[in-house]
Formats: structure tokens, sequence, C-alpha cells
């Protein structure tokens, strides 16, 4: 776990406390409370699938800088911490690739430890809306819609943009964990649950 000096909330030295069955850094300021579990990240990319002369192909931008440059992968980035997630993977796709998409589901998530934080990356399904693919020359090198047959062939597809793709294509849109819209949710909420799931039960909490 990474180690901080001060408080980041009040600015007070650290000290050590047992909390949850193991030594943590917390604040000593009792009106703070603060306590540090570690740095956490989430990250998301998005498969957007586009059907031409009948065959599934999906986005994908090439890295133009390192870590990974010249690599191909779905289009994401990091979630801000004062964003939702599926307002992000859209961002994400416009900014990187310049497709408008808008989430459908989740169709698979990855959990890592051992990087800076410990971190999770979600992938989403993502229906097409408008626009052509591009590429901005320093963050990305190209970018296009490609088939499983063309992955294939071509160098440098990362394994994991590549399974998620499969997932997405394989698989039923709307049948992964899709936002679910339904009954009373707290302000800034996102919740997201298979589609069979009855919206009742959410309405008697």
């Amino acid at each position: 776990m990474s180690k901080i000096s001060f408080c980041p909330r009040c600015a007070t030295p650290l000290t050590s406390v047992f909390d949850g069955g193991r030594d943590r850094q917390a604040c000593p300021d009792a009106d703070c409370g603060f306590i540090h579990f570690g740095d956490f990240s989430i990250g998301c990319s998005g498969v957007v699938l586009r059907e031409e002369a009948g065959v599934s192909k999906a986005l994908l931008i090439q890295r133009g800088q390192e870590p990974f440059a010249g690599t191909w992968q779905l289009p994401g980035g990091y979630v801000e911490n004062d964003e939702l997630l599926s307002l992000a993977v859209e961002r994400e796709i416009e900014e990187e690739a310049g497709v408008s998409a808008k989430v459908s589901d989740v169709v698979a998530f990855r959990h890592m430890l051992g990087g800076p934080s410990s971190n999770v990356y979600m992938i989403f399904r993502l229906d097409y809306v408008a626009g052509e693919p591009r590429y901005d020359g320093v963050e990305t090198a190209d970018a296009g819609f490609y088939s499983l047959d063309d992955m294939a062939t071509m160098r440098g597809v990362q394994n994991i943009s590549r399974w998620g793709i499969e997932q997405a294509i394989l698989t039923t849109p709307g049948s992964g964990l899709t936002l679910d819209t339904t009954g009373t949710r707290m302000p800034r909420w996102q919740v997201f649950g298979l589609a069979e799931t009855d919206p009742a039960v959410w309405q008697q909490r």
C-alpha cells in the first residue's frame, strides 16, 4: 500500500491505527477521522461495433505514445473522480477516436494489483451513433473499424482488447450489466445489473 505523510483533509501528520484487520495510516484528529485505505483507480474502454458488409467490426486506436506506442487497443482511459462511468467511456471514445457512441452494457472487467494503484478496468459495449474514426498523430497514431479476422493479421493488438471485443461480438447486446434507470436512486449514482433483475426490488430499498 502506498504511504502518505499528511492527512489530505486537514494536513495533520498521520499515525498508524489497527483497523479492519491490519495497520493503516490514519489522522489522529478525532474531528477528521480520515483513514488511508490505499490508492485506487478506475479505467474504462469501449467496444463500439459497426456492421460493414455483414461483418461486425470494432473500433480500435493505435497508441502514438509510450507506454506501448504502436500497439492497437480499445479507446478508453481513466475515469475522473467527479465523473460517472458511462459518461467517462463515451467521452474517451469521442476524444480519442472522434466517434460518438452510447453505452449499452458492461461486458467484462479486470482487477489488477501491483501497479501504482489498485486498478479496476471496465469494458463497455456501446451502440455506434455517428462519426468516422480519426486520430491526432500524437496520442493516437491511427484509428479504424476492424474485424476479428483483420486483427489476426495486425501486429500489436492488445490481448485484453481482443478478448473484450470477442465478449461483445459473441454475446447478445444488452445481455451484460446494463445501466438501470428504474426505481429511486441516490443523486449521482449509477447502478448496473442484469436486465432480468426485477426493478421492484430496488423500490423496496
